[in-house]
């Protein structure tokens, strides 16, 4: 086998393997979620939660299944990642005649991720679930930040966290470690009642700069899994 024929044969074998073996980041981290709910004893039953601004993952935040989702209080935007089939990408919200109060049906599956962003407090219903679900690993350290630019990996640890108002206004803005201009995470909180108190759930990584503006006073807690927890 002269030179030219291996040039054109190892490019084929590559794309074979990419074609058969290659998984994305977010198909493993599925398979790793379900491996690890297989492992422990199914128990079905119904289940409500409620669940306030934040961004929570399927198998590990609460059980996959199908969902009620309904309002309870304020509102806010309810968004699921874009590989869920039939998602939801709308405002739900309470005493409001352009805003839907219930959206029925919305089917989950272990990695899918649903987002809440604003004040509304909602409520997750579904009559018969498997209970079960995968443990977040809980990483991170409880910080308090006032204004400042700070480094993940550096002026604190990289983790999952729940972020929460304790005084004041202003924004906290987390920036992308690789491309300082790609702003991954910024929210305005403050303590006025249609101000928004807090987000669980927040990935910041090793590198990412995390930046405080205004007299905002906030704490970081490591996250836990919401179901399991509250």
């Amino acid at each position: 086998m002269d030179g030219e024929q291996i040039s054109f044969i190892i490019p084929i074998l590559i794309l074979i393997w990419f074609i058969f073996f290659w998984k994305s980041p977010e198909e493993k981290f599925k398979r790793k979620i379900k491996k690890t709910i297989e492992k422990q004893k199914s128990h079905f039953s119904e289940i409500s939660i409620i669940l306030t601004a934040g961004i929570y993952t399927v198998g590990i935040d609460f059980p996959q299944g199908k969902y009620t989702l309904t309002a309870k209080e304020n509102y806010g935007d309810v968004i699921t990642s874009d590989n869920v089939k039939n998602g939801i990408n709308q405002t739900l919200g309470v005493g409001y005649r352009d805003i839907a109060s219930e959206f029925n049906n919305l089917i989950l599956e272990n990695g899918d991720t649903l987002t809440i962003d604003g004040e509304l407090v909602l409520k997750l219903y579904s009559q018969r679930v498997n209970l079960v679900v995968a443990p977040r690993e809980v990483r991170g350290q409880e910080i308090n930040l006032i204004a400042g630019n700070y480094i993940c990996g550096k002026d604190f640890e990289e983790g999952t966290y729940d972020i929460e108002l304790i005084k004041n206004y202003g924004y906290i803005t987390i920036r992308e470690k690789n491309n300082m201009s790609n702003i991954k995470f910024s929210k305005y909180l403050g303590e006025d009642k249609r101000e928004l108190k807090g987000f669980k759930n927040c990935s910041i990584e090793a590198g990412d700069k995390l930046e405080i503006s205004g007299g905002l006073v906030v704490k970081l807690s490591p996250s836990k899994s919401t179901y399991l927890y509250g």
